[in-house]
């Protein structure tokens, strides 16, 4: 099958070795500041710094945009400068954010640093934008050079998908980046509370549905559904995310109740629920095509959609009993002597109590979500390049299904370990509940991390070896 010529309504999808690679440490390095929050700080009951929240969170999500970057950059047209641009920005850029921006500026108090932030965040965000209008059919001047050739650390797999499940998604998600600027340089450089408050959620918002429903496409693809099924959920898709951004928009802008917004992201939802019913053989497919493994992922992928499912609701419940204004958040403890949850204060305080509290529940929503989502990726990725890289390189198929297992089960303990923790049923002589994900969890995750790093630095042998 082809579908590499740039005019083309499909293109393959496949992986980029360095890519791949890059997206794992930027993981790697927002987990492990996460792991910094949790043993240094919360751990002794003290209060996480700002700092390390959301340095944690960028890179994780900055790793699943490189991944989804990997999987489509072996069939595009792109010019030689562009895809080391590409790959020194997806490299260089989220680790230096984090370590001499963030940390440096909040963490070590160097003012100077606060101006290096945009110098690796912007580059990166050109470079994703760049490849992702390419994917969808976009022809950029100086981006994109002829036709598009496999390179030596390339790995194309036959499966095909339509280029229109990338430009929605781009475009929206481009609105959130483009948000997260207003908060940082208006709000956060002046030292200023961010007003009204779901400004934050207009930016991360937009940025992670945006994701979440390119995620959910992919797997549809994967998961060989039916021509008829896929082009219904790129339907949903389509008309689900610009809604949620003029919802967001109208709920920012005026006041509006939350339904503004939360009704749209019902429709989104569909798309996580299409992909669960795929993966449990629900949903009809197509006669031919399927690739070699498939069967073997189907249950790894039904438990991460089925983690994904409960982590947005929780989020849709926290948005119409709480979060119900743009000006009232759950996200931050509030100041001494309002009610909880108050409005957004002036000055960071830290998260709030866990057990029976709002932000107990956004804490089962944020982390186990994101966790789900790499999860449902990674899987998609290995079995999109598994027939090259476990039987033909490696010989060793049996590691697929180690990850099929250790990689879903990871997000698991961190909802279970969330959910307990919050849950005010919990008898006060059973051990803490918040032990499901550290104890479990944590390690778990960063076993699947340093595995999938050293998979791919060996593979980066493997083809260069192969390939002189």
């Amino acid at each position: 099958m082809s579908g590499t010529t740039p005019d083309r309504g499909t293109i393959r999808l496949g992986l980029n070795i360095p890519l791949f690679v890059a997206s794992l440490i930027s993981i790697g390095v927002g987990t492990f500041i996460g792991m910094v929050g949790i043993w240094g700080y919360a751990a002794q009951s003290l209060v996480i710094p700002e700092w390390i929240k959301t340095g944690h969170a960028h890179a994780a999500w900055w790793s699943a945009l490189i991944l989804l970057a990997a999987v489509v950059v072996p069939s595009l047209p792109l010019a030689s400068w562009f895809r080391k641009f590409l790959l020194a920005t997806a490299f260089i850029c989220p680790t230096a954010w984090v370590v001499l921006g963030e940390y440096a500026h909040y963490g070590l108090g160097i003012e100077p640093a606060m101006y290096l932030m945009p110098v690796f965040e912007i580059p990166l965000f050109i470079a994703l934008l760049g490849t992702a209008l390419t994917a969808s059919g976009v022809k950029l001047p100086l981006v994109t050079a002829g036709e598009a050739k496999p390179g030596r650390y390339d790995i194309l797999s036959p499966v095909e998908v339509d280029r229109r499940i990338f430009l929605v998604p781009t475009l929206v998600a481009t609105v959130g980046v483009i948000a997260g600027y207003v908060v940082a340089g208006v709000f956060k450089a002046a030292g200023k509370p961010v007003t009204p408050a779901a400004l934050v959620q207009w930016h991360d918002h937009l940025v992670l549905i945006s994701t979440s429903a390119v995620i959910s496409l992919l797997a549809l693809r994967i998961l060989n559904v039916s021509e008829g099924v896929f082009r219904a959920a790129t339907r949903i898709m389509e008309v689900s995310l610009p809604l949620v951004t003029l919802g967001l928009l109208v709920f920012v802008a005026t006041g509006a109740n939350s339904l503004v917004w939360i009704i749209p992201a019902g429709i989104y939802y569909l798309l996580p629920v299409l992909a669960f019913l795929a993966a449990v053989g629900v949903l009809p497919r197509a006669k031919t095509g399927e690739l070699p493994y498939v069967s073997s992922a189907r249950p790894a992928l039904a438990f991460s959609f089925a983690l994904i499912l409960v982590t947005v609701v929780l989020g849709a419940y926290i948005g119409l009993v709480w979060d119900t204004n743009p000006n009232v958040t759950v996200t931050f403890k509030q100041p001494a002597g309002v009610q909880y949850p108050g409005p957004y204060p002036a000055k960071f305080l830290g998260t709030a109590p866990v057990k029976g509290t709002p932000r107990g529940l956004e804490n089962a929503h944020l982390s186990p979500g994101s966790w789900s989502h790499m999860a449902a990726l990674w899987i998609i990725t290995l079995v999109l390049v598994a027939t090259t890289v476990f039987n033909e390189l490696l010989k060793r198929p049996g590691l697929l299904y180690m990850f099929l297992v250790t990689i879903p089960i990871a997000p698991a303990f961190n909802l279970a370990g969330r959910l307990l923790a919050w849950w005010t049923g919990l008898p006060a002589s059973a051990p803490g509940g918040i032990g499901a994900l550290w104890y479990a969890g944590h390690p778990i995750k960063g076993f699947n991390i340093i595995s999938l790093f050293v998979l791919g630095v060996v593979i980066l042998y493997m083809l260069g070896k192969a390939k002189k």
